[in-house]
């Protein structure tokens, strides 16, 4: 028997067969083995959960073959391919099989095949007590959410500290002096993901010292520092000035006035484009300064002030670019400097909430291992495996292959263990997640963590693609390895990127180029392009569901899908087929919107527009003249003339229930609706976590409705749209490419870190800055950063378009754009250059020319045919709760022995206590018999005791309590539409003049403020003068919140 190596590396390029060759390592291991459960020892990571369960499933799907009699009459690649490296006889290997898959079966948890974070999550939570971590954490997969909220409680604060107010309230200012919105939630939103983005997070711990002064400080100085340096440009520009008037010259005597008009334009700080020309060659190489006509004694007087102007010149230019870096980095210093205090707020709202942010998972295990030999965490997991295998390895960022090192190099230090990485670093499409192509690309080089030999391996073939598609992508491919990469390795990794060819079926490749102008709709040139190719693929003999569109942003993939279905043609897409285009979610939310807000006549509009085309309304004027003023209850009442029926108390209803009821009132859903049950989905898991709170089920879905989408069934007749990095390791019978013509350098919103001398920024190390072409001439650093920046941009966009140009197994369409000024010149920068460029490059391009074709359109492959199993519910089934004749009665006790349930628990005493207390006498007897009742202990009693005296002594509230104004403490109040509101406190004096108090825990929040809106609303419509509106809360300290 063979020994296989300890340490292996696979370099798999695309359709190379590496999943075949992942499990067939992983069932050599198993059939080496005399034990059964060999399974338990083997730990396979990969990067999704699609992933995992193809690899599960391969895994099982092989063993119930092998195990199969039929396989040693006709067996297959896989087992031959065993047997044969194993050197083990055929009937061995079946024999063991059926044992190995019983065991498999039977202690099916031990089968262990994750994802990475599926494997860390497993591990903190295994050794949360060790970690110092809550027990019963709740991961949030859902980090935008949570910042979001973090940052909003922090703008809340807005005006209870001074420091953070004077940031926000300027930065706010500097924003609309930009001309742009002053809203600043959106630009700390941005920066807030930086706080749980890998790649950032060792930059932040170099903020986390500083303090708002500390900020503050370093601006004052940049500030100094960009009045120094404008001024200094002024005078040295004027210098020059100076400089060419008395040597007698005019500006008319340079060509153009070129060399002058520059230095005007310094004087006067307009220094957009300043460089963007060739007058420092020129004046470096003495050349087009002066039309060569000139007079030879004013070209003599020109020529002896050019070193001095020379001089000059660079140390503007030295001085702008040294301005335009303290401008940008003064542009970024506000968001830096309350990074720290969202931090806070999300670690605040952490706590509250028992949750932990997936990414926080490296980080912690992280910390945890650093500097110990075995780390703690790993000295019981390492005694369970001894074999690892890491799929898809390219997209391993730098911690959590830090992570594994000690792990794997524990397994690799006994006799038998083994560890097995398969990677492209072509296809490492996940940069801005901390995927990093440059670990795998050094690995498969130089690099080697472990105390042991690698073995390297190139799996050569590729076995998914016909003929012609694998000759083109070869072909092309190794064309821009010497034309596209400014960085030898990345070069290298596409000069070495040839397969051989398996399937000898001749296949297809098009290249279709349109010929745009500035007027063109761009949207409707490709999407009429796409369905050409999509009309001549059914035409050939291709099923709608061979067809796959990749696209490499989602707007892009929606203006298909749009065009599509106008067409009648059935799509399938989890990213395009967003529930909030349909008119039907729309309404359903605006209803919701209208019940929380029923004075606000722009919702109302949006609700009775898309009734007329309900109802069919003719008159739609006279319809909204008609109700448009209507008070919600009258204007449900109307509404019966249609025979739509709602009664007044729809808040009342869980939340579940208000949705449906409102869909099967208005008869929104007479069939089945995709749309609809999604969106039923999506408010039934809202509801199971966060109850029937209408207005928060609103504010999530304004966060989330731009991600939330159909996920249509398998098995459908229907084209298949998707990104880029959706489709990476599936693979098509034909893919069509449509925007291939994306620019290779353009970003949006890119930043980088920039080194500080801390002695020149107040102690500052780093500094995050807007990312542009001007880094170049930022210093030695800059320069360096700008040159790793502008070669990883090359990398990761090639290795795009190398995953969109692999995915295709027959035929492959890429429509792209005629990308060529008029002076003649390609616009190397984007692929219809690159695109453009190769065709020059193998004699094939015509200018008149707008398709290029490689192989044969005819199609070979079978047809396979179409079995559609799946049921489709024709009906939407919804019945009213009324009809059902079900009584649940049901107490659970939730969150016990937690600081939530502590929290929770204290909140609802000094409630209950408030309550009954009217004046200040009231409080010791209240307590007393909270006591005496066994309700508090004494522990307690004197905590809540000083919290009461907190709030009816409090200089703002104590008049409210010692007056003879009629008080009614936690009394319903039935509103017109049936609503039943609660408010906690009501003073009514003499004067029928009305105070209403409502005491709050926790952090502040805007539904407080409307909640108090509506209780005004209600009293006053009975009669009540609402004069005061006091929000109470009670944390730590009590805060009032006049309103």
């Amino acid at each position: 028997m063979i020994k296989n190596p300890s340490f292996t590396i696979y370099n798999a390029s695309a359709g190379s067969g590496k999943t075949f060759t992942l499990v067939k390592e992983y069932l050599k291991v198993l059939f080496t083995s005399n034990n059964p459960e060999k399974f338990k020892h083997i730990l396979a990571i990969t990067f999704t959960n699609k992933a995992v369960a193809e690899m599960k499933e391969r895994v099982i799907e092989a063993l119930k073959l092998f195990s199969d009699d039929t396989i040693l009459i006709n067996p297959n690649s896989m087992f031959n391919t065993i047997c044969e490296e194993l050197e083990m006889a055929p009937k061995v290997i079946h024999n063991k099989s059926k044992i190995i898959l019983d065991s498999i079966i039977f202690n099916y948890a031990a089968f262990d095949i994750s994802t990475i974070d599926g494997f860390t999550h497993k591990l903190i939570r295994t050794f949360a007590h060790d970690l110092k971590l809550p027990l019963n954490f709740e991961v949030e997969l859902d980090q935008d959410a949570l910042l979001n909220e973090a940052v909003d409680s922090l703008i809340a604060k807005a005006g209870t500290n001074k420091a953070l107010t004077n940031i926000l309230v300027e930065f706010a200012i500097e924003k609309a002096d930009d001309d742009k919105s002053w809203d600043i939630a959106l630009d700390l939103s941005k920066i807030s993901k930086l706080l749980v983005n890998e790649n950032d997070i060792p930059f932040i711990e170099t903020l986390k010292e500083k303090t708002f002064k500390d900020f503050i400080t370093l601006k004052a100085q940049l500030k100094k520092d960009i009045k120094l340096t404008e001024n200094n440009i002024v005078e040295n520009a004027e210098s020059v000035l100076t400089l060419i008037n008395e040597a007698g010259l005019e500006h008319s005597d340079f060509s153009r006035s070129t060399l002058p008009n520059h230095f005007k334009k310094a004087a006067q700080l307009n220094l957009y484009g300043l460089y963007n020309n060739n007058l420092e060659e020129n004046i470096v190489e003495r050349k087009n300064i002066y039309p060569k006509k000139t007079n030879p004694t004013l070209a003599d007087t020109i020529e002896a002030i050019l070193p001095e102007i020379e001089i000059t010149y660079k140390t503007i230019k030295a001085q702008v670019y040294h301005l335009l870096f303290l401008k940008n980095f003064h542009k970024n210093i506000t968001p830096l400097s309350v990074l720290n205090a969202i931090n806070n707020e999300l670690t605040l709202l952490k706590e509250e909430q028992n949750k932990m942010l997936i990414s926080e998972f490296n980080t912690i295990i992280s910390n945890q291992i650093k500097g110990q030999p075995t780390p703690f965490i790993y000295e019981r997991i390492g005694e369970k495996f001894r074999h690892y295998f890491i799929d898809e390895f390219q997209d391993t960022s730098i911690k959590q292959w830090e992570n594994l090192i000690p792990l794997l190099s524990n397994s690799l230090s006994t006799e038998n263990g083994s560890t097995m990485l398969v990677g492209d670093a072509k296809q490492a499409i996940y940069r801005w997640r901390g995927g990093k192509a440059e670990q795998f690309i050094g690995l498969f080089n130089n690099d080697n963590p472990f105390h042991i030999e690698k073995h390297v391996e190139n799996l050569p073939t590729n076995y998914r693609s016909y003929k012609e598609i694998v000759k083109f992508n070869n072909s092309f491919f190794k064309f821009l390895s010497n034309h596209v990469f400014n960085n030898k390795d990345y070069a290298t990794l596409y000069e070495n990127a040839h397969q051989n060819t398996f399937i000898e079926n001749t296949g297809y490749v098009e290249i279709t180029f349109l010929d745009l102008d500035k007027t063109d709709d761009r949207d409707v040139c490709f999407t009429t392009a796409t369905l050409e190719k999509i009309n001549t693929c059914i035409n050939n003999g291709f099923s709608l569901k061979d067809i796959c569109i990749l696209v490499r942003k989602k707007k892009e993939g929606v203006a298909i899908a749009n065009y599509l279905s106008e067409n009648e043609i059935p799509i399938v897409s989890s990213e395009t087929l967003l529930i909030s285009n349909s008119q039907e979610v729309n309404f359903v939310i605006n209803f919701l919107k209208l019940l929380v807000q029923p004075k606000n006549l722009e919702i109302k509009v949006l609700v009775l527009n898309y009734l007329t085309s309900l109802l069919n309304i003719e008159n739609k004027h006279q319809f909204f003249s008609t109700h448009l003023e209507l008070p919600l209850h009258k204007l449900f009442k109307s509404f019966e003339n249609y025979n739509i029926y709602l009664k007044n108390n729809l808040l009342q209803l869980p939340l579940y229930d208000l949705v449906e009821t409102i869909i099967r009132n208005f008869g929104l859903s007479k069939t089945s609706n995709a749309y609809i049950q999604f969106f039923l989905d999506f408010v039934l898991e809202f509801s199971q976590k966060k109850g029937s709170d209408v207005p928060a089920f609103l504010e999530l879905y304004e966060k989330k409705k731009d991600s939330l989408s159909i996920v249509s069934p398998k098995g459908k007749n229907a084209v298949q749209i998707m990104t880029i990095h959706k489709s990476k390791g599936l693979e098509f019978p034909v893919v069509i490419f449509p925007y291939a013509d994306l620019d290779i350098y353009n970003e949006v919103d890119a930043k980088q870190w920039y080194e500080l001398n801390p002695k020149q920024y107040q102690g500052f190390t780093h500094t995050l800055l807007n990312y542009n072409k001007d880094f170049e001439h930022f210093g030695e650093e800059g320069y360096q950063i700008y040159n790793q920046h502008e070669a990883e941009l090359e990398l990761d966009n090639i290795n795009l378009l190398y995953v969109a140009l692999t995915r295709a197994v027959e035929q492959l369409y890429v429509i792209s754009k005629k990308d060529i000024s008029s002076k003649g010149d390609v616009n190397k920068k984007r692929y219809s250059g690159l695109f453009i460029n190769f065709l020059e490059h193998v004699n094939l391009w015509n200018n008149s020319q707008l398709k290029y074709y490689f192989g044969n359109p005819t199609k070979t492959s079978e047809n396979v045919v179409l079995q559609d199993n799946m049921q489709t519910q024709k009906m939407f089934i919804s019945t009213a709760k009324e009809e059902h004749n079900i009584k649940v009665v049901t107490k659970s006790g939730f969150l016990w022995n937690t600081n939530q349930h502590k929290a929770i628990e204290k909140g609802n005493l000094v409630h209950n206590i408030m309550s009954q207390i009217k004046t200040t006498n009231d409080v010791d007897f209240v307590i007393n018999d909270f006591l005496n009742t066994s309700v508090i202990n004494h522990e307690q009693a004197n905590e809540l005791r000083e919290i009461v005296k907190q709030i009816v002594n409090h200089p703002l509230l104590e008049k409210y309590f010692t007056s003879n104004d009629t008080i009614y403490n936690e009394r319903d109040i039935i509103t017109k539409e049936g609503m039943i509101l609660r408010p906690d406190r009501i003073n009514i004096n003499s004067k029928n003049e009305v105070t209403i108090i409502d005491y709050k825990t926790g952090s502040e929040n805007k539904k407080h403020v409307q909640q108090l809106q509506d209780y005004q609303d209600v009293l006053e419509n009975m009669q009540l003068i609402v004069k005061h509106k006091v929000l109470v809360y009670i944390d730590d300290r009590v805060t009032i919140k006049k309103l």
